[in-house]
């Protein structure tokens, strides 16, 4: 109606000026009833404007409906498609980032597959070594499904700031000549593949928690889930545009929240719901090789170079100081833990299996935010971290959860306290990319990022290991977790002359599967059984070894 009355007084004063201006003229009584006549078809006019607006209800509810649908655009996610475009446009491919990215690719997916695979092995005993290689290739397998499926458009597809759409399922619209606004000089399959990678390596990450008494099928089957509910919608929300923790401005350079805030805290959660390994407390589980746990840690070393040096997304000089940090953080921590190990200083010596922790553990912690902080605060954390890596161990022996390859004890203490020091010290005037400030320089948000991944991994881990625990089990029975798992869940053995189930092995009502609500009802004949066994076979072959050497020559 306002416009309405305004057009007509606009009108009006255009008539009244023509009419002064010539209103002394001879046809000034003329114009006056030409005047008269056109304000009063005028007002006929905005009568029926006015009825028409007020009566129409059709052409009401059409503009209603129009204001709605202009409300439900997503405004904020096509101004960033035009930016992740232009981004694109500005930057063509570029042969030396696709180079790297190949070989980043190739050196995390080696993390995996063999060296998880290896460092476990060896920190295993020698009748779990097959089931817990057997995990870690299980799983590459099983997540690369997943992630062609669904697991890299929930991730990295526009959609809500927890999950990513449905446009990249089976990896449509993944094509040579597609380029991914996150590394926009690179075809997007060979992104999709680096990022397969971390999705890889952070469930078999959290094998080593529940190692030595889970069964091979419900391993699975919390992998799966897990992969789904909450790697990728921590991914998703930390690194694509849209995520909601990426638009507080929270960093997470390679994956310190992502990956291993999550496997850690996962981890956490698997060894207490599955429950102690049979005998935790009263025997030493001593690695089964040493060797073979040190190889596999030194892979997963010069893996990290790809995991840290590739997520720089360019062959530039933040993914040269990225790998050069690495380095530098690996050796600091490596032998600082030698000097301050609390095991250490106690026995007055520096044992070799104390080495690869510490060094993975820096790794992690370098992992979520080298670039945000100035190259002179790196040696310093990681010498922080020499000493905060025993204090898992103590908090194992204090509240008696058993995490039986310290997946929390490297990962969690490692993310936290990079999450942390970043969240304090990140300085924007030294980064490269999302230039951020911590909280010393007056923003907080980056500590929230570290609660919101350890909060929402603890979760819903705990409730996906207690619905598989109630429908199918968790744990081996304790037979069969004692015998070992190589031959329970695959029927072989590193070595053949134990592969035959002992006539004499006593049997348990558990047999076959057993929740790990039910564990702690232990048969103390089989675990008699097992000392008698396995650590008198132990004394002899060390006796026979030792008469060998004695009467060997020279």
């Amino acid at each position: 109606m306002k416009i309405c009355s305004l057009h007509l007084l606009g009108l009006l004063a255009m008539v009244l000026v023509s009419v002064c201006a010539d209103g002394q003229g001879p046809n000034s009584k003329l114009r006056m009833e030409k005047m008269e006549a056109r304000m009063a078809r005028m007002e006929e006019m905005q009568k029926h404007l006015l009825t028409t607006l007020t009566q129409n209800e059709e052409l009401t509810n059409r503009v209603t409906a129009l204001e709605q649908q202009i409300a439900a655009w997503n405004i904020g996610g096509i101004v960033k498609n035009i930016t992740a475009i232009e981004s694109i446009i500005k930057r063509p491919t570029n042969d030396g980032d696709i180079s790297w990215k190949l070989i980043s690719s190739g050196l995390v997916l080696m993390m995996t597959i063999p060296g998880v695979a290896l460092f476990y092995g060896g920190l295993v005993r020698v009748q779990n070594v097959l089931s817990t290689v057997m995990q870690s290739f299980s799983i590459a397998c099983l997540v690369t499904i997943l992630w062609a499926a669904f697991g890299y458009s929930l991730c990295f597809d526009t959609g809500s700031p927890v999950f990513g759409g449905a446009k990249k399922f089976w990896l449509q619209n993944v094509y040579g000549n597609h380029r991914h606004p996150l590394s926009p000089t690179v075809p997007e399959p060979l992104f999709c593949m680096f990022e397969l990678t971390f999705a890889i390596i952070t469930p078999a990450l959290i094998s080593g928690s529940f190692a030595d008494r889970m069964r091979f099928g419900p391993t699975l089957v919390f992998i799966a889930f897990w992969h789904i509910l909450v790697y990728c919608p921590i991914a998703h929300s930390m690194w694509m545009t849209d995520g909601f923790l990426h638009e507080a401005g929270i960093l997470d350079f390679a994956g310190g929240n992502v990956v291993h805030i999550s496997a850690g805290c996962s981890g956490l959660m698997s060894s207490i719901v599955v429950g102690k390994r049979t005998g935790y407390g009263r025997e030493q589980f001593q690695p089964h090789n040493i060797l073979i746990s040190v190889l596999g840690a030194s892979l997963m070393w010069v893996g990290w170079f790809g995991f840290n040096g590739g997520s720089a997304e360019y062959a530039n000089g933040q993914a040269t100081m990225a790998v050069l940090n690495s380095q530098a953080r690996e050796d600091c921590s490596g032998y600082g833990l030698s000097v301050v190990d609390v095991d250490g200083v106690e026995d007055k010596e520096a044992t070799e299996a104390e080495h690869p922790p510490a060094s993975l553990g820096s790794l992690v912690e370098r992992s979520l935010g080298w670039s945000p902080s100035p190259q002179e605060q790196g040696i310093a954390r990681s010498l922080a971290l020499c000493a905060i890596l025993t204090l898992p161990l103590q908090l194992k022996s204090r509240f008696g959860y058993d995490d039986a390859l310290d997946a929390f004890g490297i990962h969690g203490p490692g993310g936290f306290l990079g999450g942390i020091l970043t969240g304090f010290f990140a300085n924007a005037n030294v980064q490269i990319l999302s230039p951020v400030n911590g909280a010393f320089y007056g923003n907080p948000k980056q500590l929230y990022g570290i609660a919101i991944a350890a909060v929402w991994s603890c979760a819903i881990s705990f409730l996906l290991l207690k619905l598989v625990d109630y429908t199918i089990g968790l744990r081996v029975a304790i037979d069969e977790e004692l015998l070992g798992l190589d031959m329970v869940c695959h029927g072989e053995s590193m070595f053949p002359q134990r592969s035959a189930v002992p006539s004499d092995w006593p049997k348990s009502e558990y047999s076959g599967s057993l929740r790990a609500e039910n564990f702690n009802e232990t048969i103390r004949g089989q675990q008699d059984w097992h000392d008698a066994t396995f650590h008198g076979e132990g004394e002899e072959q060390e006796a026979e070894l030792t008469g060998s050497l004695a009467n060997a020559p020279g």
